[in-house]
């Protein structure tokens, strides 16, 4: 809906403005909380630093063999011009979630963190970021819905169809991770099972994500009558859904924690 602003003569994508203030307002985020975990600032900074640098590698590295898989045998495709187009792209969600996922995980093996604290400190602002993202991809038009009568229309979309209504499914995707987020703050879970929220956010946003992919509208994105990403939800729902309610079976609080 709005792909750019123009600042001082110049076009600024609002997608990587929409990044940017993600970023900056999940770091914010996190910050807060660390106090509550007892979780020195400097350990939470340097992890969602290689968390960054690790998910935005592995948003474009799925993204890069989905695209192989789905489009490599269409003309023009190993086109330096092609792929300079996949390097000015967003990414796919999921191959940033386990880049960014893995590279913490290093550090915190390296560092010795607890690995539950980090999970739990860090699981709201993942959700905040995305959801801004999600908002950025509305304005840039892409990751774009069905087309439906009830839909909105794209008038300056640089890759959506512009006049023709779709499903806005970016929006329901960022309300999805606003009210998850919302209810993890205001319920505290990890107040009484420590380590629980991962698995609750892996399995909520991978049964989520399935669901909303049914509405997206953008082709060549999977194989087999799913898409990746709902191929990768249902491997990801099960072992979530499993440590989920392990985790919530556990006898062990933690004090202190508001």
């Amino acid at each position: 809906m709005l792909p750019f602003l123009h600042v001082l003569g110049r076009e600024v994508p609002m997608y990587w403005l929409c990044g940017v203030a993600g970023m900056l307002s999940a770091g914010a985020l996190a910050m807060l909380r660390r106090r509550r975990f007892r979780t020195p600032a400097d350990d939470v900074l340097h992890v969602m630093l290689l968390a960054l640098a690790g998910a935005l590698a592995g948003a474009k590295v799925l993204q890069a063999a989905g695209l192989v898989v789905t489009q490599g045998a269409r003309p023009g495709f190993w086109t330096l011009a092609s792929w300079a187009a996949i390097a000015n792209s967003g990414g796919v969600f999921y191959g940033g979630l386990i880049g960014g996922f893995t590279a913490a995980a290093i550090y915190i093996r390296k560092y010795k963190l607890d690995f539950r604290d980090v999970t739990d400190i860090l699981v709201p602002s993942v959700l905040l970021f995305h959801a801004c993202g999600r908002v950025g991809c509305f304005c840039a038009g892409c990751c774009y819905g069905r087309e439906a009568a009830w839909g909105i229309a794209f008038t300056h979309a640089p890759g959506a169809p512009n006049g023709v209504p779709l499903v806005p499914v970016q929006l329901f995707e960022a309300g999805f991770n606003l009210l998850l987020m919302a209810a993890i703050l205001i319920f505290k879970p990890e107040r009484r099972r420590p380590g629980l929220l991962l698995p609750l956010y892996l399995a909520a946003y991978a049964a989520a994500r399935f669901v909303l992919e049914f509405f997206r509208g953008d082709s060549g994105r999977g194989v087999l009558l799913l898409s990746t990403s709902q191929w990768i939800s249902l491997l990801v729902i099960l072992p979530a859904a499993i440590a989920l309610f392990l985790r919530r079976n556990a006898g062990h609080s933690r004090d202190g924690v508001i």
